[in-house]
């Protein structure tokens, strides 16, 4: 049996909850305070994700700040790192622009979060 105690960041609150595994299958979570809990925890041990955040060069000179559209398992973020390390984006760019499409094999865009004329 193990045990992993996570820190809830769902809410201010910071639950701290314990989710006890079993061969990889979670046998019970205990500490948290609301149903948002409960999926955080589930989701934090059996498919950890985050939103990447990162910038891009201009062909103009400069950066543009980009993020992923939808967080993405965390296991591929040096995978999507590495795939955007040599991309120069051209102008003009609005915020929400897909500017990388389906982002290390994802199925997740890499949007602009900055505007660009």
């Amino acid at each position: 049996m193990e045990t992993k105690k996570i820190t809830c960041i769902v809410c201010p609150k910071g639950c701290q909850i314990q989710v006890k595994l079993n061969n990889g299958e979670i046998v019970s979570i205990e500490g948290y305070e609301c149903k948002r809990g409960i999926d955080y925890a589930k989701n934090e041990v059996l498919d950890p994700r985050r939103t990447l955040t990162t910038t891009l060069k201009l062909s103009t000179g400069g950066v543009l700040p980009v993020r992923t559209k939808e967080p993405i398992p965390k296991k591929l973020l040096k995978k999507a790192m590495l795939e955007t390390k040599d991309i120069i984006v051209e102008p003009p760019v609005k915020v929400g622009d897909v500017v990388v499409e389906n982002i290390a094999g994802t199925g997740i865009d890499l949007i602009a979060t900055g505007n660009v004329e």
